[in-house]
């Protein structure tokens, strides 16, 4: 109990959503058949590959749904709802940048990376790069991120406790704890039994639980308005808490125009606050490792680039109905029920699923978004622990037997997913609204450059991979020391009683030109220079043509042995 003694709660509203039984039932009939289907997929497993990766036979349907639920969170869902009915046009400018990061994923990285193969974001940069060098900044990327992240999912975990499975506000300490640790065994349970197939399969039905959820809601808003948008709109305008500064909902500049932001008042902060949040999501969240995964699954280049081109109409189609939701919240419920904080976005859709479907619309929504943030769990922890197992012992020249390799992934989707879950709920109490943003940067600052580099640019090389990675994230951790996000903000700050802030953006924005000049810096400086390796990368990421084992070369300093399942198999 002490662990959980200090739970962050979300801020206490008068809970009348809520039907904890319908909620309970809901997710306990959703978790049964996850359950099922992951031990469907337990008889195709018979390799680190089939674990790992689904033996890259998942196919484009299949992908494409599990891209889209990769994507899907509590924060993208839930909050965004909110954030529609509360900021209006610019929330809806904000929600763009997820589709700009999808066509990133399409022209940039989806083809290549599936023609290249590995299991990890170390066998693209062990093809320019010193392959143990490679891999170990392959690990430190990924399990930066996956720290950070698995932290804010298990508190997604808590808050959607908090506001959907009980009535209580604050909700009971003990109760939101035990949620988090109950469905984190689960997930870890899932990822064990199913590997990539079983945690596929769930994305998939948790992409269509959610759509066909979002759907129902959007035609019953419709149908309100007897299909007429000019009219649901007009509600929404008349309807929606005043703004500060005078901004109306369906005009820009309730969060894009100066004195803006939550709180402008005590901490005054650009109006380029969202505009960064913008560029940054488009340029670091499809590059985040767990989603750049999706990629490798698949069996070819041109299937992970048909899985990407169909899962962004498909997020484009849903972001748009988000938006109709969200407005719908502003007409139907108006700005009083829904109030006007920013720390309350989150019950919108609760709010507006209670109102147009009553109990059962709202303790489905609630089961679908614990399943939500479990899968969340258990993407990341797959994604760590292939990391972990693959990054590291690439990073050490070690090459284990399959079987043995088997073996010990699946020790450590126990081990580490239980100290995760441990750790993780220590580490909640903190304002963890700060690791996803962070984590994203990351993706802008050091992973999007390292592989355009490497894909792209002949001279890159081991000291240029060096630069980006480990220079970024220096800058990243820098800039967020001194953002708004851990001092000078008394209401969202880790430390609100300070302030030594001088960062009133989000790092990516500089971040992400940051890393490609230090990538270029770095390469350089540096008279290493790996033409066989470029010409090898361009074969591969274009054909997806593997090459023969080659001899030990300057670049690289050991010799590689490759196969398109594993990108570098070993350095010896």
């Amino acid at each position: 109990m002490i662990v959980f003694a200090a739970l962050p709660q979300p801020t206490p509203v008068e809970n009348t959503w809520a039907s904890p039984a319908t909620a309970f039932v809901i997710a306990g009939a959703i978790f049964a058949v996850v359950t099922a289907i992951v031990f469907s997929a337990r008889r195709d497993i018979r390799t680190s590959s089939d674990f790992l990766l689904g033996g890259r036979k998942i196919g484009v349907g299949l992908n494409t749904l599990a891209m889209v639920g990769t994507g899907l969170m509590y924060s993208t869902v839930i909050i965004i709802a909110g954030h529609v009915a509360l900021s209006g046009f610019d929330a809806i400018m904000l929600l763009t940048a997820f589709t700009m990061s999808t066509v990133i994923a399409v022209l940039v990285y989806a083809r290549p990376a599936g023609n290249i193969g590995g299991f990890t974001l170390g066998a693209m940069f062990a093809l320019r790069a010193r392959a143990r060098t490679a891999y170990r900044a392959s690990a430190v990327l990924t399990l930066t991120v996956y720290g950070m992240f698995m932290i804010a999912v298990l508190a997604s975990i808590g808050i959607g406790a908090a506001r959907m499975f009980t009535v209580e506000s604050p909700a009971s300490t003990p109760f939101v704890g035990a949620v988090i640790a109950v469905t984190g065994l689960v997930a870890i349970g899932w990822v064990y039994v199913g590997g990539m197939i079983g945690v596929t399969r769930m994305l998939a039905l948790k992409v269509i639980l959610f759509s066909a959820l979002v759907v129902v809601m959007t035609i019953l808003i419709l149908a309100k308005y007897k299909m007429n948008m000019f009219h649901l709109l007009d509600d929404a305008q008349a309807n929606a808490a005043p703004n500060k500064n005078g901004f109306a909902l369906l005009e820009p500049g309730r969060l894009f125009g100066k004195a803006s932001t939550p709180n402008a008042n005590t901490s005054p902060q650009d109006p380029w606050v969202h505009l960064s949040k913008t560029f940054s999501v488009a340029a670091g969240v499809i590059a985040m490792p767990f989603l750049f995964t999706r990629f490798l699954v698949a069996g070819s280049g041109k299937e992970a680039q048909r899985s990407s081109g169909h899962a962004a109409m498909i997020a484009v189609t849903f972001w748009n109905l988000m938006v109709i939701v969200g407005l719908g919240a502003t007409a139907i419920l108006g700005g009083a029920a829904i109030g006007s904080k920013w720390d309350t976005r989150d019950i919108t859709l609760p709010l507006l699923a209670d109102k147009l479907g009553g109990k059962f619309m709202g303790g489905a929504l609630g089961g679908v978004a614990l399943l939500s943030t479990a899968a969340i769990f258990a993407v990341l922890l797959l994604n760590g622990v292939t990391s972990y197992v693959k990054d590291l012992n690439a990073a050490k020249g070690r090459v284990l037997e399959p079987a043995e390799e088997l073996r010990v992934i699946r020790r450590n989707v126990v081990v580490i997913g239980v100290i995760s879950l441990i750790l993780g709920t220590v580490l909640v109490p903190l304002l963890t609204h700060l690791f996803i943003p962070s984590s994203i940067d990351v993706g802008a600052t050091c992973v999007l450059p390292a592989i355009v580099y490497s894909l792209f640019w002949r001279r890159y090389n081991t000291s240029g991979l060096k630069w980006t990675v480990y220079g970024g994230l220096a800058a990243v951790v820098l800039m967020v020391v001194f953002s708004n996000g851990v001092s000078g903000d008394p209401s969202a700050a880790i430390f609100p009683d300070v302030n030594f802030k001088f960062i009133d953006f989000e790092p990516g924005l500089v971040g992400a030109p940051l890393g490609f000049l230090l990538g270029y810096l770095g390469t350089v400086i540096s008279k290493e220079r790996n033409d066989a390796g470029y010409a090898e990368m361009r074969v591969r990421s274009l054909t997806g043509l593997v090459f023969p084992a080659r001899k030990a070369s300057a670049a690289t300093g050991a010799k590689v042995e490759r196969n398109r399942d594993s990108g570098t198999v070993s350095a010896h």
